[in-house]
């Protein structure tokens, strides 16, 4: 902290040299730089705002976002406990404040450049008469929301942290902020982002990637449809459905206006997905996975809302690599460092169905498409690699297309292309990180409705309730829909087991957790039903301890006792953090150990 001048010095030197709507998140760095000689044009503040998505897509910012949301849930387990030992203790419920997966020092470097971005943008303005009223403004927006994207994930992972919208500029700031608590912290953020959301860009310049997909620039950098999406996300947690609604609608509206300019699509194509604009997982005839190659192997979709990027405009394998993807999930040259649980896996090994529902009878492509039974290895986040940009994809075969359900069998799950030259497969992993996209947007406005049921016991019996219920269910179902494996297609939910609010509640949560599987969510939703139930029900956390014991029949103990108090759904703060900044101390998790041995 003492080094903050040079600091913020070395982070624009970084981020310099970036002029052109297609350069903006191919960043290069210039030998001199000096802070006086800085801010002085809307580029200097475009260099920082395209440094602060260079920095959030390196490995100390993504490989916590995969931490934070996933690892404690009931979806992954360690594969390989010798090479990680911080990792492994994560995943066996043994972290205490010494665990470097505590440590949130990249997410500050983020809040405090979008700080700085924010501070000097009416200077710049003042300097550069081409810098325009709205330029400006959309850039504060712009910094704002990724601000308030790294506290988001800051918040809701240790609850209570020190918030500030103050730029560090030199050494005469005192660094030593107190912890906001959780619902302040949340209070801020939504006020913080509806006071700039108006002035955030709709939408970029179009321009074409590789694959033809001038979806590229818009999906890349945060929109005005993203911090639509962080609105939402945030009203939930407050338990303000009609506000989640509100903003999820809107993002629908959206998506609903823009599938009309895509030539390949009519709006008549989704009929069958009760009109929303999601892609179809059928290529043709009996061949299924185009939805996830279109999502997770190119990237960028019509279906996602934001998220960071890993190939450029150009076939040029020098950008940065998902090298976290790679080493937790499966193509780093030592095999992965997480694997799916056992009971993720059983539907495809076991021919039983639990994760991916007893309905689906097995036809549910998102249990074959998300992990690969035989490697023991995680599919999503590894499936794009570029060796003279060849690429790792995958196609479901089923025999007999039009039989009856239960009759139907995978006969193949085929790789497409090839996975690289056998070692160094992180540096080749160039599959992006989603932070929201449609179908996680769908399932919030599901969880609305849900919410928004009053009778709380038994089934409900009035109109309002009833009409919530379908609004709720018919969401789900269409999400679901478009991953079964059948033609023609047909519904294989039903409501006839959901008529309260606790079953609707449950199906939310189970296709939430089928959809996003291994995407950094299912902790989160489960913190947050937790912090939801607890005002009411003396049982603490009684839903997550259920969910996250099908982990491991191992750890059944550990988590029952771990996750007893609420305390400890929460991470510690680092030890290293709490000798910089002493307000953390006495705020530190009570659920933790320190980790140091006393002397």
């Amino acid at each position: 902290m003492k080094t903050i001048r040079k600091y913020i010095l070395g982070a624009l030197a970084l981020t310099m040299g970036l002029t052109s709507c297609g350069d903006f998140l191919d960043v290069e760095p210039r030998d001199i730089i000096t802070l006086e000689n800085f801010w002085n044009e809307k580029g200097d503040i475009e260099a920082v705002l395209a440094g602060c998505y260079s920095t959030m897509a390196e490995e100390e910012i993504i490989a916590r976002m995969m931490v934070w949301g996933e690892f404690r849930s009931e979806n992954v387990n360690i594969a390989d406990e010798t090479r990680d030992a911080n990792l492994t203790l994560v995943l066996k419920e043994g972290i205490n404040a010494t665990n470097w997966y505590c440590n949130w020092r990249a997410f500050y470097n983020v809040i405090n450049r979008c700080n700085t971005a924010i501070y000097y943008a009416q200077e710049v303005a003042s300097k550069d008469p081409s810098y325009t009223t709205s330029e400006v403004n959309a850039h504060i927006a712009e910094a704002v929301a990724i601000r308030s994207l790294m506290y988001w994930y800051l918040v809701r992972t240790f609850r209570a942290i020190p918030y500030t919208e103050e730029a560090f500029l030199d050494d005469t700031q005192t660094f030593a902020i107190p912890v906001s608590q959780f619902n302040e912290v949340l209070d801020k953020l939504i006020a913080a982002l509806e006071a700039v959301k108006d002035n955030a860009v709709s939408a970029y310049p179009e321009i074409t990637d590789e694959n033809n997909d001038a979806r590229f620039y818009s999906t890349g950098r945060i929109t005005r449809w993203a911090i639509y999406a962080m609105l939402a996300d945030m009203y939930l947690w407050k338990q303000d459905a009609d506000k989640c609604i509100e903003y999820t609608q809107a993002i629908i509206d959206y998506k609903k206006e823009k599938i009309k300019e895509d030539k390949q699509f009519n709006l008549s194509d989704f009929d069958k997905f009760g009109g929303y604009p999601i892609l179809p997982t059928r290529y043709s005839e009996d061949t299924y996975g185009n939805a996830f190659n279109r999502i997770f192997l190119l990237g960028n979709s019509m279906e996602t809302i934001f998220e960071l990027n890993y190939k450029k405009v150009s076939n040029d394998n020098s950008y940065p690599s998902n090298v976290p993807a790679s080493n937790f999930y499966g193509n780093a040259d030592r095999g992965p460092l997480v694997t799916y649980s056992s009971y993720v896996g059983l539907d495809e090994s076991q021919g039983t169905y639990k994760v991916y529902d007893a309905l689906n009878k097995g036809l549910d492509a998102r249990g074959y498409e998300d992990y690969y039974s035989s490697l023991g290895m995680i599919r999503k986040f590894t499936a794009r690699f570029v060796t003279s940009y060849r690429e790792a994809g995958l196609a479901i075969r089923f025999t007999n297309p039009t039989a009856d359900d239960i009759q139907k069998g995978i006969t193949t799950v085929l790789p497409y292309g090839t996975a690289g030259s056998g070692k160094n497969y992180a540096s080749y992993n160039k599959s992006n990180w989603i932070i929201y996209r449609l179908t996680d947007v769908m399932l919030m406005q599901a969880e609305a409705y849900a919410l928004k049921i009053a009778q709380n016991e038994g089934n409900v019996t009035s109109d309002e309730d009833k009409a919530n219920l379908q609004k709720a269910f018919n969401l789900v179902n269409s999400v679901n829909k478009r991953s079964v494996m059948q033609y023609p297609l047909k519904d294989t939910l039903t409501t006839s087991n959901i008529k309260s609010k606790v079953a609707i509640m449950n199906l939310v949560y189970q296709e939430r957790n089928r959809e996003l599987m291994f995407e950094g969510k299912r902790y989160y939703d489960l913190v947050k039903r937790s912090l939801r139930e607890n005002v009411t029900n003396p049982t603490k956390n009684e839903y997550l301890r259920e969910q996250v014991k099908n982990k491991s029949t191992a750890l059944e103990n550990t988590i029952n006792t771990r996750f007893a108090i609420e305390d400890a759904l929460f991470w510690p703060y680092f030890n290293d953090e709490v000798k910089i900044n002493p307000y953390l101390k006495a705020a530190q998790n009570p659920a933790y150990s320190s980790g140091e041995v006393e002397e």
